[in-house]
């Protein structure tokens, strides 16, 4: 079976490429699953910051990507102007499908413009993996705020946001053409379900779980010893990742008196959307709120702090299947997780973990202060936890369940829509 992916990291070539990868670990696990398998040899489409000719690498084939009017100026320009790209590396997507001569494509996530190959390839199937989705996150990207104002994104060092925003509705309004096209969807929560039945109305649906970095299957979390709490959240920088959530908790729980550090890996103070919420927040001091940002931490970093927390909490106010939350669950520390988008399906509130309502800092303060008070009670969900997410995120049932999936849409024109409840 020949599989030709599009992605937009570039998996396991990074270290051949010596690219840091800051996100995207997961489609280096799967590849790193599907490569050894026998029965399928894997191609891969990417974008590259430089003009590159197609290699291979491992057991892939591998096709960069160069997006047109990629020099740092054009780029400026995009972002003053709101503009993002639509067709115009249709030909050097078409171009590497001629060449590698697929049995079927796998376009990972909708979030970027691979999809379009949908308007002329339809002798291939073509499968789509939601990872997440522009078009609802859109609904909750200013979630806690209102636009900033132009002094405000001056004075954080970033004016910005508001074509950040239009470029933002822009790649939805591509993402949602895309889904009208398509015919094959995985996914892996009740939300990406309900979502394929609105946006996706002639799509086939399939379940496939996802593959977490390797070093997290290793980890086995048992209570540690503090002065104090520790907690552990990990973020990136965009609004609707809940970070003015944190500074509100904190201050709930400094004003009673509870002592406790927040550790907030993916963040750093000097950042411009962290600097705004904290103007926003009047937030002059994290280090008053026990509030300790860690900056981005390579894979290894952030396994030793998971095993030295007290409780691992997700604060989004939109995710699908948050990659750090799983990989929480696999380690099997205590985790207290916003109630959005999927994390409903990865864990049951109060029997893997707890759910409190996205924005919500009060039921948050007091999750986090019932999990000092009540440990054992945590941890007994938190082991209950592992077990589900171990079975989950199964890197060999997930390899072959994907490629029976592949060979099921490479076989049939007419499949039966998967139900998954």
């Amino acid at each position: 079976m020949r599989v030709l992916w599009f992605a937009n990291t570039p998996g396991l070539s990074a270290s051949y490429l010596n690219i840091d990868l800051a996100a995207g670990g997961w489609i280096s696990s799967l590849q790193g699953v599907v490569e050894g398998m026998a029965d399928c040899q894997l191609g891969f489409v990417f974008y590259t910051e430089q003009a590159m000719a197609p290699f291979d690498y491992g057991k892939t084939w591998y096709f960069p990507v160069q997006k047109l009017g990629n020099s740092k100026k054009k780029r400026l320009l995009n972002r003053i102007m709101g503009r993002t790209e639509y067709d115009e590396n249709l030909p050097a997507f078409l171009k590497a499908i001629e060449s590698f001569k697929p049995d079927i494509i796998h376009v990972h996530g909708t979030e970027f413009s691979f999809g379009l190959i949908l308007q002329q390839v339809t002798r291939i199937p073509v499968v789509v993996s939601i990872q997440g989705n522009l078009t609802v996150y859109s609904k909750k990207y200013f979630s806690g705020f209102n636009m900033p104002g132009l002094m405000d994104r001056l004075r954080s060092g970033y004016p910005f946001y508001q074509a950040d925003y239009k470029i933002w509705q822009r790649r939805a309004a591509i993402e949602r053409e895309i889904l009208e096209k398509t015919r094959f969807i995985f996914g892996r929560t009740d939300w990406d379900r309900r979502i394929t039945l609105a946006l996706a109305p002639r799509a086939h649906y399939f379940h496939v779980d996802e593959v977490i970095r390797p070093r997290f299957y290793q980890l086995h979390w048992q209570p540690v010893a503090h002065a104090v709490p520790v907690f552990l959240t990990t973020s990136s920088p965009s609004f609707y990742k809940g970070f003015e959530v944190v500074i509100d908790t904190a201050r709930i729980l400094t004003g009673k008196g509870i002592a406790f550090t927040w550790l907030v890996a993916g963040l750093k103070e000097d950042h411009p959307l962290v600097k705004l919420i904290c103007r926003l927040k009047s937030a002059d001091d994290l280090g008053a709120l026990n509030i300790r940002l860690l900056g981005t931490l390579g894979e290894e970093d952030l396994a030793g702090h998971l095993l030295t927390s007290d409780a691992y909490v997700q604060v989004s106010h939109i995710e699908n299947s948050p990659n750090s939350l799983c990989e929480a669950m696999l380690a099997g520390i205590p985790v207290i997780a916003s109630f959005a988008g999927g994390t409903s399906s990865l864990l049951k509130d109060g029997v893997h973990g707890v759910l409190v309502q996205d924005g919500d800092p009060y039921s948050l303060a007091g999750a986090m202060e019932e999990a000092t008070l009540y440990p054992e009670r945590y941890q007994s969900m938190a082991a209950e936890g592992r077990l589900v997410a171990r079975r989950r995120h199964d890197p060999v049932a997930i390899g072959r369940g994907m490629l029976q999936h592949y060979s099921v849409i490479i076989g049939s024109e007419d499949v039966e829509t998967e139900k998954n409840v």
